[in-house]
């Protein structure tokens, strides 16, 4: 599982990333979104019923 903030996307590369990431407190990080990966079927029982995109 990961988590995206709103900071990953202001960068092109992982380095970056983990830059912009680093530069905002924990309580301050804007969560956008999440991955999950796993075996097909496993993932789409845990998400089942979950809004997307909501």
């Amino acid at each position: 599982m990961a988590v995206y903030t709103e900071e990953l996307f202001s960068t092109g590369h992982d380095a970056a990333n983990r830059e912009a990431v680093a530069s905002v407190a924990a309580e301050e990080l804007n969560l956008v979104g999440i991955a999950l990966r796993g075996p097909k079927n496993a993932v789409d029982r845990v998400v089942k019923g979950a809004r997307m995109h909501g």
